[in-house]
């Protein structure tokens, strides 16, 4: 680079030597006076200035001064000054010559400042707009590197997302992945100028969320450390924002299928309800009769187990499907926590024989705005689940409680354990741990049902475990003070 320069100035230099004298030598000859020569020439400068840069405007104003002593100052056609006026003349103009070339310089690279960020700017809107029009349905990596190519003429670009472990290309060349990949996890910010490459670590605030390599030819792409910044900051931008439409569109297709699921189970157990009731009502009505013989009891009494087993099931059923979001009635009235406990406890007395019940109230004469049937059916469920997979014998522990904002309610079972990784997901629909199955009969739908209620309630539920000894199961409510 710094070759051809030279070689450039050189050239202007061989161009200036003979044209300069021969334009002062064709002045002299048309009678034209020193001052119009001098102006002519002041003239010549500032556009050497202006065309070529200001070496070659230094080297134009000596060669112009030299021309106008050789032609018109005494004694002319000699370089010889006799007179210290001329020598202060000369300098004069010399001087002048050189401040005029000076500015002019200086304006001509400004403009070509402001030109080229004019340029930056222009590409840097264009990428914005363009990377707002990606197709979603493409993969955008691909095509944000594709973009960024075109636009600031990269010789390769190489984009690491760090979220869905993935590199996309664009461009002639080629770089190392690990390199790209060591820029991430090193969070590097390079800049080669000589070799026009750099590396950047992409982030949303302070979160790295990838990294990009450019590099280009330093005489024709368009990347700076500026420009290569702000393509770093839309990058990351871009990967976020189709991260979030992605996000979204997995949200509603689950959102969907989880309404068709809803609606299905619901026209189901509807459609169950009327043969299991006549199924009842049958197996009932044979076991009235005492003519059966002990084996035919046996079978009726089965198929009336079964039957109800499945009737409960039904309402299971009908009972989730009624708390889908924007189908929950959820009627609140003042409830006296003393006696919502006190009604709790006297419900599941008779189905938890094999387990004792603990009840601890601490609550103090605390209230809450609440459903009753719906925080009722909440409460059973745990102290049924708390039940099916507690060891045999072992006691449940029903305990109430006050904090300054809420009320929690905590039942605790023993000789059960449920995986961190799972805590979380027992609550969602038909899902059942790894091995449950083989503990106690179920459809992981009851867990899915308390969390609805809490939900609707502006409430929260959630589980805790103390190593294999015990499980503890949460559902906290708003706390109304009792002078609300």
């Amino acid at each position: 680079m710094k070759s051809t320069q030279v070689t450039k100035r050189l050239l202007h230099t061989v161009v200036m030597v003979p044209l300069i004298p021969l334009l002062t030598g064709a002045i002299y000859l048309s009678h034209g006076k020193a001052l119009t020569a001098g102006l002519i020439e002041l003239v010549v400068v500032m556009l050497v200035a202006f065309r070529w840069g200001f070496p070659e405007a230094a080297v134009a104003s000596v060669l112009s001064a030299a021309c106008l002593d050789y032609f018109y100052m005494p004694p002319i056609f000699s370089l010889l000054e006799h007179d210290p006026q001329d020598w202060i003349s000369s300098a004069i103009f010399v001087t002048v010559a050189l401040t005029a070339g000076h500015f002019a310089d200086r304006i001509t690279g400004k403009a070509l400042q402001t030109e080229s960020e004019r340029t930056r700017l222009e590409k840097l809107y264009l990428t914005s707009r363009d990377i707002l029009m990606l197709d979603r349905r493409d993969e955008v990596g691909a095509q944000l590197t594709r973009l960024i190519a075109d636009t600031f003429h990269a010789d390769v670009v190489a984009l690491w997302d760090a979220r869905e472990v993935r590199m996309d290309r664009a461009g002639k060349d080629t770089v190392p992945d690990d390199e790209v990949r060591a820029t991430y996890f090193q969070e590097l910010c390079e800049n080669d100028l000589v070799s026009c490459k750099f590396k950047r670590v992409l982030r949303l605030g302070t979160r790295p969320v990838g990294a990009i390599y450019l590099a280009g030819s330093s005489n024709k792409s368009c990347l700076d450390p500026r420009s290569v910044d702000a393509i770093a900051s839309l990058s990351a931008i871009a990967l976020e924002r189709a991260y979030c439409f992605s996000a979204e569109s997995n949200a509603e297709a689950a959102k969907r299928s989880e309404q068709l699921r809803s609606t299905v189970l619901d026209g189901l157990a509807h459609a169950f309800k009327t043969p299991l009731a006549t199924i009842q009502s049958a197996s009932s009505g044979l076991l009235e009769i005492s003519r059966l013989e002990y084996p035919e009891r046996e079978l009726v009494s089965l198929i009336d187990e079964q039957a109800t087993r499945l009737a409960k099931l039904t309402d299971q059923v009908l009972r989730t499907a009624e708390l889908d979001e924007g189908q929950l009635k959820v009627e609140r009235e003042r409830l006296s926590l003393d006696q919502l406990f006190r009604d709790c406890r006297a419900q599941v007395a008779h189905s938890l024989t094999d387990h004792p019940l603990r009840t601890i109230d601490e609550t103090w004469g605390s209230y809450v705005w609440a459903d009753l049937r719906l925080l009722e059916m909440a409460l059973l469920q745990m102290l049924d689940n708390a039940s099916k997979y507690g060891s045999p014998g072992s006691p449940i522990t029903l305990r109430v409680r006050s904090t300054d904002t809420e009320v929690v309610f905590n039942v605790q079972n023993e000789g059960s354990f449920i995986e961190p990784e799972e805590r979380l997901r027992i609550f969602q629909r038909f899902y059942r741990s790894p091995g449950s199955q083989h503990k106690a009969p179920g459809t992981g739908i009851g867990l899915s049902v308390t969390k609805r209620i809490a939900e609707a309630h502006t409430g929260r539920v959630w589980v805790e475990c103390e190593s294999e000894v015990s499980t503890t199961f949460s559902f906290a409510l708003p706390l109304i003070n009792r002078e609300a």
